[in-house]
Order: structure tokens, then sequence, then C-alpha cells
């Protein structure tokens, strides 16, 4: 008897009892269905992750001083004396413009500088609430910022400390009559602390909630704050005291997408280990925003694997089921083997036409699985985004769901349920292929 011909019995001694056979099969379906279920939802969250730092830009280091001390000490809760941030310690213009004379496209500074929250109030007095930030130009780039009209904000801009500035959408129509054009218009902004300047409106961007501006949204647009954008240095002249101990202790560096992030990040690292050789008190700091999503990540593999295991023991009940009906099969066919005996069936044949049917049982229920578990991976991410969109609709721009079933899981589910089948199906195998012929025959 042949290998396939083996199957097709097996095929169709498992729908002369369809029932039985689907009972067989729903500790497996059950099993691999929950391990599938949850690796998809596990891998789907990384994905959303992944896509969604990739849409806010990860190709950032956060450059930032930290001091050198025992933290073991701080943690066990003995008193420790922190060193004072002196003029020598701190972080230079002069350092930066060398970094990037030494390693010249690889780097463009990210530069970030609050004058903090207010309003821009318009001669009928209508008021629109803002917050302002000094930007540098690659910072519109980086966080992908739609110009809609005008242009963004230009390195000339900040040289010259140019009153430039870039507004929403929003704010045209919160501020300016419908119709007016805003481009070379003059804003005045008032800050909560009482800080006062004039801008001139260069550019228009889109308002979306992939900025930060949409972090703190509102019911009516008409009450949303929403960020103006204004050169760095023009944001220092105002208000100097708001960017100047923050600027010197932190600096975001944004690097250039052609190169290697590590070697970047190793070139920086050597830079600034450099220049605080000799420094005591204070060593530099570089992170990403993707080792916050490596952490994330590694956290998510073990929940997902931790569960995943709970979830497979279930297969060790469908693969008892499994057993149990091979052997009541094997009782009710008897007479089969004992006519294949007669005939010059060998027990190795009859063994492995038993064993292949315990087999094609369980991997057909363990396909099942895998098609429940992730038809349930779909509709629990289609859930999902549909909650984010009606209750958190201001990040829907930032959340979009990515269904990503693990392919390694569903390979490894497969071979899992097969082996199952191997398993458990050996004893009753074993049992029908030493059945003597005789009494087999006289078996009623």
């Amino acid at each position: 008897m042949g290998f396939f011909e083996t199957i097709k019995l097996a095929l169709t001694a498992i729908k002369s009892n369809k029932m039985r056979s689907f009972l067989t099969m729903l500790g497996i379906i059950i099993g691999i269905s929950s391990v599938i279920t949850i690796t998809t939802i596990g891998t789907s969250i990384e994905k959303t992750l992944s896509n969604t730092f990739n849409s806010l830009g990860v190709n950032i280091f956060d450059v930032y001083l930290e001091p050198n001390i025992d933290y073991n000490a701080v943690l066990s809760g003995e008193e420790i004396e922190y060193p004072e941030l002196d003029e020598e310690d701190v972080i230079t213009e002069d350092m930066i413009n060398e970094l990037y004379e030494k390693y010249p496209g690889h780097f463009d500074q990210l530069t970030s500088s609050p004058v903090g929250s207010g309003e821009a109030r318009n001669s009928s007095g209508k008021k629109s609430k803002v917050t302002v930030l000094g930007v540098s130009e690659s910072y519109a780039k980086q966080y992908k910022l739609n110009i809609l009209y005008g242009r963004g904000l230009t390195q000339r801009d900040d040289l010259e400390h140019r009153s430039s500035c870039l507004v929403s959408d929003i704010f045209v129509r919160q501020y300016f009559k419908e119709g007016t054009d805003p481009l070379g218009k003059t804003v005045d902004f008032v800050t909560e602390t009482g800080k006062a300047f004039e801008g001139t409106i260069v550019g228009v961007y889109e308002y979306s909630a992939s900025i930060m501006g949409a972090f703190s949204p509102a019911e009516r647009e008409e009450d949303k704050m929403t960020t103006v954008y204004i050169p760095t240095h023009t944001a220092k002249d105002i208000a100097p005291e708001m960017i100047e101990e923050d600027y010197l202790t932190y600096i975001s560096i944004m690097w250039n997408t052609d190169y290697e992030p590590e070697m970047l990040r190793q070139e920086l690292q050597d830079f600034f280990d450099e220049k605080y050789e000799t420094n005591t008190d204070w060593t530099v700091i570089i992170e990403n925003e993707s080792d916050m999503l490596k952490q994330i990540s590694a956290v998510l593999n073990v929940i997902t694997v931790a569960i995943s295991v709970i979830a497979a023991i279930s297969l060790l009940v469908g693969g008892v089921g499994v057993m149990n009906i091979m052997l009541v099969s094997v009782v009710e066919r008897t007479r089969e083997i004992g006519i294949e005996k007669a005939l010059g069936a060998k027990e190795k044949t009859i063994r492995r036409q038993f064993l292949i049917e315990s087999v094609v049982i369980c991997l057909i229920g363990g396909v099942i699985g895998i098609l429940i578990g992730i038809l349930n991976g779909v509709l629990i991410g289609k859930i999902a985004e549909s909650l984010i969109a009606k209750s958190y609709s201001s990040f829907s721009n930032i959340f979009e769901i990515t269904i990503s079933p693990s392919i390694k899981a569903i390979v490894i589910s497969v071979l899992f349920s097969m082996l199952v089948g191997v398993f458990f199906g050996s004893y009753p195998a074993k049992k029908a292929a030493a059945l003597d012929p005789i009494e087999a025959l006289r078996y009623e």
C-alpha cells in the first residue's frame, strides 16, 4: 500500500465518521487557534507600534547629560551629593558645530526651544489658543509637517532671528475671516508668562494627530490649541530663561538615513566621550526612540510566549482525545485489520496506516485552528481600530492598526500539530499492528 493510498484511506475513514472526527479535532483546533490568536495580536501590536514610531520619526538621537553617581546607592536610600552643573560641563553650540565639521552630512541638529503656551488676539478680540515652539529647519522635515501653502522655516530665518512663523490650517480658520490669505499677515502672540511678540506668517501646515498639537485634543475645532513654529534663535530672544538650561543639557540630533544608525551612534558616542573624557562629574548619554521600541517588543515577546505556552497545554488535551478515538477506531476496525493481514499486509503497513490517519486528523485540526486564529486576530484588530476611531479620533492618524499574523507561529503550529498526531497516534498504531490476524478475523 503506497503513501498516497494510505492518506486516501485516512481521509475516507475521517469522512465516514464526520462528527466524531470533528469532536476529536476540537481540542487541536482550540489549542492552535488560541496560540495563533495570541501571537497574531502580539506581532500586530509590535508592527503597529513600529509603524507609529516610524511615522513620528525615529532617526533622532537624544543627547543629554547625566551625573556620574552610584544609582544603586540612590535606590538603596543612601544620601548622594549630586554634582553642580558648571559652564565647562554643558553641551555648547561650538561642540555641535565641531561635530558637523568632523562628520559632514552625517548629522543635523533637531532643535526645539519651547517659548510657552498662550494665545493670539485679532483686532476684533477673537482669541486662538496656541503653543509657541522654536524649531530648526530640519524639525518640519523630520516630523513630516505637510505645508499646505507658503513655505516652511529656513536656516536663514534662524540665523537672521526673523519673526517668521508657521501656523496650522485650524489656526487660520480660528483667527482670520473666511477667504483671508494669511501669508504675510502679522499676528500678535502673548504667552501665559507675559511674553509678547509679533510674528509674520510665512506658511500654513496641515493640523494632524501626528504632530504635538494634537495631543491636547478638544471637542470643537474653535477650542483646539495648535502649535505655532518660529525660528530657534527667535525663540531664544523671546524667552531665554525657558530654554537656556534645557538646551545646554539636552539636544536632539537627527541622523542621515543614508548611513547605518549603529555606525552613526558610535560616532556620536565617541565624539562626546572624547569631550567628556576628563569630566568626572558628568557624562553624555545617547538614546533613540527605537531603543524604547526594542524594550516594548521584548516585553511583548515574553508575554506572548508565556501565554502561548499556557494555551498550548490544550493541545495535550486534544492529543489525548486523538489517542482515545484512535484506540476506539482500532477496536471498530479489528476485522478490517485481520483481512488486511490475511491478504499479506505487514505490521509496518498497518502501523503506518493508523499513524498517518492520526497525523491527518491533527493536521486538519491544526489548519482549521490557524485559520480561526488569524480570523480572530483580524476581528480583534478591526474592533480596536473602530474603538480608536470612535473614542480617540484625534489619535486615529497616529495609530494605524496593522494586522500581522506570525509566520513563524503558523509554521511551528503546523509542525506541532503533526508531532501531536505522531506522538499520540503511535500507541494505537502499534496496537493495531500487533493484532493477531486469526483473532482479528473472528472479532465480531
